[in-house]
């Protein structure tokens, strides 16, 4: 046993580490925020995926394609991916992220972005990253943005600088959850304002929690690109499917 695992394994025989999702006592171990039980209920997105929107095929054979919603339906951004599906212990941890106010979730799903997502996309060709952000009612109600912090520790992790300049939210609108898509796509359509001399000829990679329809990502893509962004990605930690 090497000094590093000693020290862990002293630390947690005398001040056991509680698991942040169901408060389990638990040896260091995986991420060390999450006992094991829990941290294996999170569901990591592999191929094959949508080469457009990285929806998860239920088949495991086969090379990334094309999903029947793609074919058909427009997206303004170029790509995007997520982490994980978003059910089980994931969503537990989602949901009290961005709900609860516990904004301790930060690093570890933070961190987690950072080292899977980082392997989903050509990080070299980003100028810089874009969080979803927030209008100013729904941030004060929070307290914190929820892609800005997942934003902040990928950008560190990954050496891109993120910009919260770029992109503003400037028209209110209720909580989306129980809206259909199209109902989705009119209620966000002219939220965000964006700022020319910053996006313009620049690659952007947009980050947020979770990609739902894609209706806000699209948006936001939208605008960037209207204010003359060359190339407009996507990183959300979780998406429905």
């Amino acid at each position: 046993m090497n000094l590093k695992s000693f020290l862990y394994s002293l630390s947690d025989f005398f001040f056991p580490p509680q698991c942040l999702l169901c408060n389990t006592s638990f040896i260091h171990e995986n991420s060390g925020y999450f006992c094991n039980k829990c941290y294996d209920g999170f569901s990591f997105i592999k191929s094959p995926v949508c080469e457009k929107c990285g929806l998860p095929f239920q088949t495991q054979e086969g090379e990334d394609h094309l999903c029947g919603q793609c074919i058909t339906e427009k997206h303004f951004f170029d790509k995007a991916r997520s982490v994980s599906t978003y059910n089980g212990t994931l969503r537990k941890a989602l949901h009290g992220f961005k709900y609860n106010e516990k904004s301790l979730l930060s690093k570890p799903l933070s961190q987690m972005l950072a080292a899977y997502g980082g392997n989903l996309l050509n990080l070299k060709e980003y100028d810089s990253i874009v969080p979803v952000p927030l209008h100013s009612k729904r941030l004060r109600q929070r307290g914190y943005n929820q892609a800005l912090l997942l934003a902040k520790t990928a950008g560190k992790a990954w050496g891109i600088k993120v910009d919260i300049k770029s992109l503003e939210r400037v028209k209110w609108t209720t909580p989306q959850t129980f809206l259909s898509k199209n109902e989705r796509k009119k209620r966000i359509r002219g939220c965000f304002n964006g700022n020319p001399e910053r996006v313009r000829d620049k690659n952007l990679l947009i980050i947020d929690d979770i990609y739902t329809s894609g209706s806000t990502v699209s948006e936001c893509a939208r605008i960037l690109k209207k204010n003359g962004a060359l190339k407009v990605d996507v990183l959300t930690f979780a998406r429905t499917i």
